[in-house]
């Protein structure tokens, strides 16, 4: 026993000698990542420190450490709120229609740009559906405003000269899916499809010219060779995806928001917002947004579990 315990003993001294000149052979690096590491730490995991507000009553001016503990309290409010179901529901089959309806998209994208003949045509592409990310949420809800609005509109604008009513885009609950899904999916896409791009230069470029020189045609390259390559970067992302399944932001839904389209755009976000800021309940919109992480955090266990036992591809 004690032979064994001094081996032990030596091998991991020898592993932390070994780890010890490994980082001093590479503190260069180490000293770069401490900048990175301090704004993690900082910004990430300081603030968690004020999860504790979910379970207190706080008050303007007042520090959240002091004050006075209710626990499960605002959590029960939530659930017995009129408003429970229905960001519930919102939150849910937006983000569902969002990841559903966009997540094909930046592949097909990807896959057209990479095997796209001209190089100039390829980059003018990437280009042009790459710039709509760079724009703002409110320029990109201005231009759903020039488009959409109920009087000014263009869209509405050739429905009166065709002799068809007007559409009140942001006064209908049934339309704030669609502009929130076809605005994402113009802003996002390009900027989505470089992650394709990127796992698609893995591609064996031998594997490619035998299957020319075996007659496959550009159809079935794409489907045997290159969607095999790029699936284990597909499940990732789509994992991530349903890791924010209630993750959606308030900025963009709060500008698509009116009282007549409440009921189809009151999402979590949009609640927690309203009911911290406008409402000052810092310890109730903190249980909110607590309960809405908790319910990702699940939500992505439970998903890489699944695609670890099918896939053998998992995050962790």
């Amino acid at each position: 026993m004690p032979k064994t315990i001094s081996r032990s003993a030596a091998l991991s001294s020898r592993h932390g000698s070994v780890r010890a000149k490994e980082i001093k052979k590479h503190r260069e690096l180490y000293i770069f990542l401490l900048p990175a590491l301090a704004a993690l730490i900082i910004f990430s995991y300081v603030p968690m420190y004020g999860v504790l507000m979910a379970f207190q009553d706080v008050k303007i001016g007042q520090a959240f450490s002091f004050g006075n503990w209710v626990g499960m309290k605002h959590f029960i409010r939530f659930f017995n709120t009129g408003w429970f179901f229905v960001t519930i529901k919102n939150t849910v089959f937006l983000s569902l229609a969002n990841n559903f309806l966009c997540w094909p998209f930046p592949i097909i994208l990807a896959l057209l740009m990479h095997n796209c003949i001209s190089t100039r045509l390829r980059k003018i592409a990437q280009t042009a559906t790459y710039l709509p990310h760079l724009l703002s949420i409110v320029v990109v809800v201005s231009i759903l405003n020039v488009f959409c609005s109920g009087e000014s509109g263009l869209i509405n604008i050739l429905l009166h000269r065709l002799g068809t009513e007007r559409i009140n885009f942001f006064g209908s609950p049934g339309w704030v899916i669609p502009l929130y899904v076809i605005s994402g999916l113009w802003t996002e896409m390009g900027y989505s499809a470089i992650v394709y791009l990127a796992a698609l230069s893995a591609v064996d470029g031998e594997l490619l010219e035998a299957s020319m020189i075996d007659g496959a045609g550009k159809l079935k390259r794409i489907w045997h060779i290159q969607l095999p390559t790029i699936a284990p970067t597909v499940i990732i992302m789509f994992i991530l995806n349903m890791g924010k399944l209630f993750a959606i932001g308030a900025d963009k839904m709060l500008l698509l928001q009116t009282d007549l389209n409440l009921s189809s755009s009151e999402i979590i976000s949009t609640y927690v917002y309203e009911t911290g800021y406008g409402g000052a309940q810092y310890g109730f919109s903190t249980a909110v947004g607590l309960f809405q992480n908790i319910v990702n955090l699940i939500l992505l266990l439970i998903v890489n579990t699944i695609s670890r036992k099918l896939s053998d591809v998992s995050i962790f």
